[in-house]
């Protein structure tokens, strides 16, 4: 397995740090990473996004959420020969919400593929940090 993550407390209440990880309109306008989405953020959907460290690819993903608390977005091969889970917990701390964002990247063909995963460590942080801007402007 291959993993990434970063987390940070947000001084903002957790219901806005849900509204802007699962406001797909929005994800292009603020520095999320996502170049292009299509499909709503929704538990049981399905988006496909576009990120600016995946270039031209397109990604589609399946989107299952606890709302308020937790959200994964998975996405691979077939037959789970190679899986990518986004995972976003939320935890309200007093009028603050602590946000993690981990990214694991599984399956037999991890030696192979998981070579070319770029270091994701930093999408990660970025992410995180932009939430984290993000909300305590609007919050």
């Amino acid at each position: 397995m291959k993993s990434f993550e970063a987390e940070a407390m947000i001084y903002a209440r957790s219901s806005t740090v849900w509204d802007i990880i699962t406001d797909a309109g929005n994800f292009t306008v603020w520095a999320s990473g996502i170049t292009r989405i299509d499909g709503q953020v929704r538990n049981g959907g399905t988006i496909r996004i576009r990120t600016r460290t995946g270039g031209n690819r397109t990604f589609r993903l399946r989107v299952r959420q606890i709302p308020g608390e937790v959200m994964t977005w998975t996405g691979g091969l077939p037959l789970s020969l190679f899986t990518g889970v986004r995972t976003f917990t939320l935890s309200p701390q007093g009028g603050k919400t602590h946000l993690r964002v981990r990214e694991d990247f599984s399956g037999p063909l991890i030696g192979l593929i998981g070579r070319a995963v770029p270091d994701m460590g930093q999408d990660c942080t970025g992410y995180v940090n932009a939430v984290k801007e993000r909300a305590e402007l609007i919050g």
